[in-house]
């Protein structure tokens, strides 16, 4: 099986890789803006560039991997952004910003869509394949409650939006590819670095354990029977949209 991790240096993405790594049966594909060109670092892994919020660099990307892979059987896409060294999410409508909007969109849910139209033929190509996308409970509508952090919920929401309209259009074309959203719970990374000192005790998930839960439910949802994807938990539990 063929696997390619977007945003695999980090975090959660590198987490999955090298959970993924641990089974020595996959050939992965990481990748990260921190890469160069396509790299083999050893008989199963790979490494490549790519930059979600430049089409120039998914077209890049795209054009390696056509010329030494066959198809993709899995494409699981964790890039996010939530806050950087110049901004922390928004409490309040007053905070919104332009920029801050917008690197979250590119990133969180317009990046995860051109990685997907670039790599439409390594996908569809094959005889099955999944394609998951790292969403968020926050990007659920119905169940926002607390308000505040603008760029983030809308983004993660417009995600989730893109992605199933994606599903509907390939449940006619290419009915053979399955799309999951799933929800990673709190992971200790530097994403949920600054706010971690508020959670409950045992809320807390370290990343080597969100990575063995999300597998889980990959292998077992890579063959749902749904036109729409599956929008779930990293227990398997349906979020509302």
């Amino acid at each position: 099986m063929i696997v390619i991790i977007i945003g695999a240096n980090r975090g959660i993405g590198a987490a999955l890789a090298n959970q993924l790594q641990t089974e020595n049966q996959h050939t992965l594909i990481r990748t990260s803006r921190a890469f160069g060109s396509l790299k083999q670092t050893d008989t199963l892994n790979w490494t490549i560039h790519c930059d979600v919020t430049k089409e120039a660099s998914i077209d890049a990307m795209k054009k390696q991997l056509e010329d030494q892979f066959p198809n993709l059987d899995w494409v699981i896409n964790c890039a996010g952004i939530l806050h950087t060294d110049q901004y922390m999410p928004e409490k309040s409508l007053d905070q919104i910003t332009t920029h801050q909007m917008t690197q979250n969109f590119m990133t969180n849910a317009v990046g995860h869509l051109l990685v997907i139209k670039a790599l439409q033929r390594l996908i569809t190509v094959g005889t099955q394949a999944l394609v998951c996308s790292v969403s968020a409970r926050i990007g659920s509508i119905e169940d926002n409650h607390l308000g505040g952090w603008y760029a983030y919920r809308m983004s993660k929401a417009a995600l989730n939006m893109g992605i199933k309209t994606t599903a509907i259009e390939w449940a006619r074309l290419f009915p053979q590819v399955k799309f999951l959203l799933i929800h990673p719970g709190t992971t200790d990374t530097d994403l949920s670095a600054p706010f971690q000192n508020r959670l409950p005790t045992g809320q807390l998930q370290a990343a080597t354990r969100t990575a063995k839960l999300l597998i889980k439910q990959l292998k077992s949802n890579q063959n749902h029977t749904s036109k729409h994807p599956l929008f779930i938990d990293y227990n398997g539990a349906d979020i509302d949209w």
